[in-house]
């Protein structure tokens, strides 16, 4: 049977008695504080700083499927750990989720990322990062067709695809199969409307991609069957066009090892920065708290 690795249970009796919080990080230490139905965690390969999980303490697979009444409180969360990043860090955030996702490692669990991204981010760079993510992904083409073969991996689409459209060559033996997506493509369900409007969708085993910026034309809920960690990776190319000190650190990694893919949690961890983004969390949520208090109070709020 495939592990929770989200567990509301097993990060609770993790950290319920700690006093202070962890210089080391394990699968279950990362917990920062819980409301009445859910908690928030650091999240594992934070590349930018300040980067949390709020997951449902009920198995549910999105936050399409969340209660009515506990709409409030996951709101309010998401406006807290936005104001917390903010005011610690000097830096905005985007927010997503992949809804039915049935992610890589038993992440399966309804749970939404809040990523910090540079103050200097504006609609022309975040809606690069998203078209380069879709690129970057052949998101849209089907498969490539070669003497009968159908050519579905992702390696060999980028290949062919890059000789074809790129060098414009011109081979009657290819046969590309779809269109390439941009973000104009992916827009469509109101993203205003998340999470409810997508319950008929999931309901009837559908997956889902929530990315909410600061943006309208840079925001996004869409139906489109993504692969996992997508608004990850839009993350990192933002802050790759946006942070020179970034671009450094990523040429840095990569000329180590140029398989791995700094937005891939399983490639880098970035265990240094879980511990900072932890400490920065319970930081501002603590200074927060007095002006709050009615809300910390109303959610059953608590800071670990």
């Amino acid at each position: 049977m495939k592990k929770d690795q989200l567990s509301w249970e097993e990060f609770y009796n993790e950290c319920k008695d700690r006093t202070s919080l962890p210089n080391k990080i394990n699968e279950f230490n990362r917990l920062v504080a819980h409301t009445k139905n859910f908690f928030i965690i650091s999240g594992y390969g934070a590349f930018t700083p300040g980067y949390l999980l709020i997951i449902s303490k009920d198995f549910l697979p999105s936050f399409g499927l969340v209660e009515n009444d506990q709409l409030n409180e996951l709101d309010f969360l998401l406006k807290l750990t936005k104001e917390t990043i903010n005011n610690e860090l000097n830096r905005n955030s985007v927010i997503f989720e992949h809804g039915m996702c049935a992610c890589i490692g038993g992440l399966d669990r309804a749970h939404i990322h809040i990523m910090s991204i540079p103050k200097e981010t504006n609609e022309k760079s975040m809606s690069e990062a998203i078209d380069l993510t879709l690129y970057n992904r052949k998101a849209g083409i089907e498969y490539i067709e070669y003497n009968n073969y159908k050519l579905q991996n992702l390696h060999d689409i980028n290949h062919i695809y890059e000789d074809l459209i790129l060098k414009e060559e011109k081979n009657d033996e290819f046969k590309i199969v779809g269109k390439l997506l941009k973000i104009n493509d992916i827009q469509n369900l109101p993203v205003q409307k998340w999470p409810l409007i997508t319950l008929d969708h999931i309901k009837k085993g559908g997956h889902y991609v929530y990315f909410k910026s600061d943006f309208e034309i840079a925001s996004f809920l869409t139906t489109n069957n993504f692969e996992t960690q997508f608004g990850r990776e839009v993350v990192y190319h933002n802050e790759l066009i946006l942070n020179s000190e970034f671009k450094t650190k990523v040429k840095k990694l990569e000329d180590k090892n140029q398989n791995l893919h700094i937005w891939r949690w399983q490639h880098y961890t970035f265990e240094e920065d879980i511990v900072k983004s932890m400490k920065t969390a319970k930081t501002g949520l603590t200074k927060l708290q007095d002006k709050y208090q009615k809300n910390f109070n109303e959610f059953e709020l608590k800071i670990i």
